[in-house]
């Protein structure tokens, strides 16, 4: 018994970890490509973590609302969220694309207050630049 309560702390944090990881690698590789291609560009790190980790995100819900559909769970609520992960996904694209929908979409499903404040300014200070596009 205690094996298995360790698992389901420890693979969660495993996966959560990979998941952060590989978007901050991600985003920093591309925000190097960004600044060779167009060097007086401001870095944009931030929407690339973003962009990155919605839709890693985004794809891991996926792949587990399809696996639980296939174990036969309910698919009321299963429906709802894989068109939440699916909408998600795509505003994250979006907003790794440096597109004004993207945010408009990534802000407020998001889901979380804290990033709501942060990112409303972040792309309100980027605006004029999400419309000139690289």
């Amino acid at each position: 018994m205690h094996a298995a309560i360790a698992a389901s702390v420890v693979v969660p944090f495993i996966i959560l970890l990979a998941w952060f990881l590989a978007s901050l690698w991600l985003s920093q590789r591309k925000d190097a490509e960004l600044s060779a291609r167009l060097p007086g560009t401001l870095s944009y790190k931030w929407g690339y973590f973003l962009g990155y980790s919605g839709m890693l995100g985004a794809a891991g819900v996926v792949v587990a609302v399809l696996a639980m559909m296939a174990a036969g769970m309910p698919r009321g609520w299963l429906l709802a969220l894989l068109a939440y992960a699916v909408a998600f996904g795509l505003a994250s694209y979006g907003v790794l694309l440096r597109r004004r929908w993207g945010w408009l979409f990534h802000v407020p499903l998001s889901l979380n207050p804290g990033l709501w404040a942060f990112n409303s300014v972040y792309a309100s200070n980027r605006w004029r630049e999400f419309a000139r596009q690289p």
